[in-house]
């Protein structure tokens, strides 16, 4: 099974996990102490994409990303 089938056989508890994981990334600040919404926004329409069927295969790289990410502390998704 290569990465795609993957994170698609698994996305209805992918999905919600990379919804909340955006929310981490709001109000970021920036090396000038600004608040950004890029980092936000980037996973924010990742996660959309995956919801709607539009996945390249950089996001599907970039979506397993993020998976290790929100798995750091805590396994939240096993795939």
């Amino acid at each position: 099974m290569n990465i795609s089938e993957l994170i698609e056989s698994n996305k209805e508890k992918i999905i919600p996990e990379l919804f909340e994981w955006a929310e981490t990334f709001d109000w970021e600040l920036d090396e000038e102490g600004e608040r950004t919404v890029k980092p936000y926004l980037e996973v924010l329409t990742l996660a959309q994409r995956l919801d709607n069927g539009q996945c390249n295969n950089i996001d599907y790289q970039n979506i397993l990303f993020h998976i290790e990410q929100i798995n750091h502390n805590e396994i939240k998704i096993k795939l």
